[in-house]
């Protein structure tokens, strides 16, 4: 068989909360109900996808559900949806990950036939076409939360099978930033196996880390919180056998493949930085507001039902006082709220106010006042790591030396103390300034 065409999605974390929203927005009304329903809308796209394409194997690589959750309607609907790809005549291949690991399924739900799930060893299956081997699918799943073991070196190619042959796996490959590092190894060990292509799970973030052989994450199907953000979904691959060379046995072709992302989360997330250099009205800060989400929406793709931003607002402005009052954010919020009805609505996650005020510095460093000389100190401070410790390291000390506050804080780096020390800038002028 020269082409393979299949589906490889990952980390659905179905009947996963959202992270990070307001009380307000995680109750009752529109947005919560999206939210509530935007991992299975992603989920029974995936499916409407295979049922539409018709591809010759499904494959999840990990994640599919949360330990923590046991969710019994996750794991129905999955089983639900396999049902209706077995009524579709396509394969589906399930690995399990660190947070679905093998120990914390339903043992009562009975699986249809069409459905392989792999265990806690590398497991082989072929996927036949015409009554030929078409492709070798390999995985394994974890057994257990915390699974450190190289599970790479596992797996080897099974020469006796001349087609197609994946590997499936949740692990975190060398040189991915991902905090919690489950089933490590590095891109050689998966290149060492001999296996055509690779479908992993694990980082939320699509990645092609190499086209021959293929080694993808596909990413998550829907984004969670405000730093994974920007269209999620699936890749749709497919994989065409280059020509034999003449005396070449078919164990010495290779495969090269072409990954289509499709789009499957409804709900979007996205940062947005506006610079207030200059603004001086409330009513351009309104108006610079609602342009830049109405553009953000407008670069949505089809498919996205909600958008949820975090905008930051940043730069010189005599507005800097007003835009830091609390119920001022809150009244610019609610006018925004008009933008919810749109096609995608659009709601802001958060406010998050970085101005300054917008007063002539150099002239403020030559005063010889209380905050000229504050300035001029932040400003020594500021390019000096020594004076910027000596005046901060015996303020900070208590914090650190405090029997509780110890164990939870952590000594800040330098672009943190430059960020408490720009902070700092902007208090005392407001204080002994501005107001």
């Amino acid at each position: 068989m020269d082409v393979v065409r299949y589906i490889h999605a990952a980390d659905l974390h179905l009947d996963t909360p959202f992270r990070g929203l307001s009380r307000e927005a995680a109750q009752g009304g529109h947005l919560a109900r999206l939210l509530h329903e935007a991992t299975f809308k992603a989920l029974d796209r995936l499916f409407r996808l295979c049922e539409t394409e018709k591809p010759d194997f499904l494959v999840l690589a990990g994640d599919v559900y949360n330990e923590e959750d046991r969710s019994v309607k996750a794991q129905l609907r999955l089983r639900d949806g396999c049902l209706r790809l077995r009524d579709a005549g396509v394969r589906v291949f399930i690995a399990h990950g660190n947070h679905d690991p093998l120990n914390s399924l339903l043992s009562s739900i009975r699986w249809p036939d069409n459905v392989t799930i792999f265990g806690p060893e590398v497991e082989r299956h072929v996927v036949e076409k015409n009554g030929k081997a078409l492709a070798v699918v390999h995985g394994i799943s974890h057994a257990k939360a915390r699974e450190g073991r190289n599970l790479a070196r596992l797996f080897r190619r099974e020469f006796e099978q001349p087609c197609f042959q994946l590997g499936v796996m949740h692990c975190t490959v060398d040189g991915e930033t991902k905090a919690d590092r489950y089933a490590p190894c590095s891109l050689d060990d998966l290149k060492d196996t001999g296996l055509d292509a690779w479908a992993l799970g694990h980082v939320h973030e699509r990645r092609t880390l190499s086209q021959e052989p293929f080694v993808a994450y596909s990413g998550n199907s829907q984004g969670l919180h405000v730093n994974e953000a920007g269209p999620r979904g699936c890749l749709l691959v497919t994989a065409r056998a280059e020509n034999l060379q003449a005396g070449q046995s078919d164990t010495a072709s290779s495969w090269q493949c072409q990954a289509d992302f499709v789009r499957l989360g409804p709900v979007q997330w996205t940062t947005l930085d506006l610079d207030m250099n200059g603004i001086e009205q409330l009513d351009q800060v309104e108006n610079r507001l609602v342009q830049s989400l109405d553009q953000a929406a407008a670069d949505t793709d089809p498919g996205c039902e909600a958008l949820l931003a975090r905008v930051r607002l940043y730069g010189s402005t005599s507005l800097d006082a007003i835009l830091r009052d609390s119920n001022n954010q809150e009244d610019l919020l609610e006018r925004l709220g008009h933008l919810a009805s749109g096609t995608p609505g659009v709601w802001v996650k958060d406010l998050r106010i970085d101005t300054i005020p917008a007063i002539d510095h150099v002239q403020y460093l030559q005063r010889e006042d209380l905050l000229g000389e504050t300035l001029r100190m932040a400003q020594r401070m500021s390019e000096s790591h020594e004076a910027l410790q000596e005046v901060a390291g015996p303020a900070l000390a208590p914090l650190f030396t405090h029997g509780q506050l110890r164990k939870i804080l952590a000594q800040p780096d330098d672009t943190q103390m430059q960020a408490l020390l720009d902070e700092a800038q902007r208090l005392c002028t407001d204080l002994l300034e501005v107001r």
